[in-house]
């Protein structure tokens, strides 16, 4: 009789465990742009109102990337490693402002370097950390997906409203900024980079954030989950075979 044997089984086991904790919101603060629409200031989309009047938005300056960056209130990030989901709400009425291309930074520069408070022409510049997605969903059916650049592209289905839902790891702590970068894409309408059909513009209603702790994954660890998957799949296999000429 054929086993598989017990160390393969073992390691790839061990390397899908997740921890058990509770994710803690991360406050922001000291909302900053470098461009923001009239009555759609970057400062709302942190301020908790999740109206559909309310959020930040960029015309009349759509086709052009931008970027808003946003203070941590406190230092972040468990030693080992942490998990970000980033929650971004587009709530705006029935006009499908939802956001069409972006990416995710982070930095663990002081406070006083970077985000000054203005909703256009603000200081975004710092030493950016940019994070690699691994899950990324849209809960109005938009197809989302990662470029290599490591921002995530929305396409085909264009709701009114939608809230995507990033996960990201990362091993820094001391994280005391967040940007999010909103780029253009010649499949977006105007190159965007939103997905609103007649300008291109976008609006984010609301963004929140919480965090976990969680191991950092290392490459040659996921290597050899895969290879421990591949074993125990041909395990499978040759097991069927054997039993079908018996």
């Amino acid at each position: 009789m054929l086993r598989i044997p017990l160390s393969i089984a073992f390691v790839a086991v061990a390397l899908v465990a997740i921890p058990c904790a509770l994710a803690a919101n991360v406050p922001l603060q000291q909302a900053t742009a470098d461009f923001s629409q009239t009555s759609f200031l970057v400062t709302a989309a942190i301020d908790g109102n999740t109206s559909n009047t309310n959020g930040w938005a960029i015309h009349p300056q759509e086709g052009q990337n931008h970027t808003a960056v946003f203070e941590t209130q406190l230092d972040t990030g468990f030693l080992g490693g942490t998990l970000f989901t980033f929650t971004f709400q587009q709530l705006l009425g029935t006009a499908q402002h939802t956001m069409g291309r972006f990416r995710i930074s982070i930095t663990t520069d002081d406070r006083s370097t970077f985000a000054d408070g203005l909703t256009s022409g603000g200081d975004v510049t710092a030493n950016w950390t940019v994070l690699d997605p691994i899950t990324f969903t849209s809960s109005g059916g938009a197809t989302l997906t990662k470029q290599p650049d490591m921002s995530i592209l929305a396409s085909g289905t264009s709701p009114n409203q939608d809230t995507y839902t990033v996960t990201a790891v990362t091993g820094l702590t001391g994280i005391t900024g967040i940007r999010i970068e909103l780029m253009t894409d010649p499949s977006l309408p105007f190159n965007g980079p939103g997905r609103q059909p007649l300008n291109g513009n976008f609006v984010l209603t609301e963004m929140s954030i919480d965090a976990v702790a969680s191991p950092v994954p290392e490459p040659s660890s996921t290597a050899l989950f895969g290879a421990a998957t591949l074993i125990a799949a041909g395990y499978l296999i040759r097991r069927r075979s054997v039993r079908a000429r018996a």
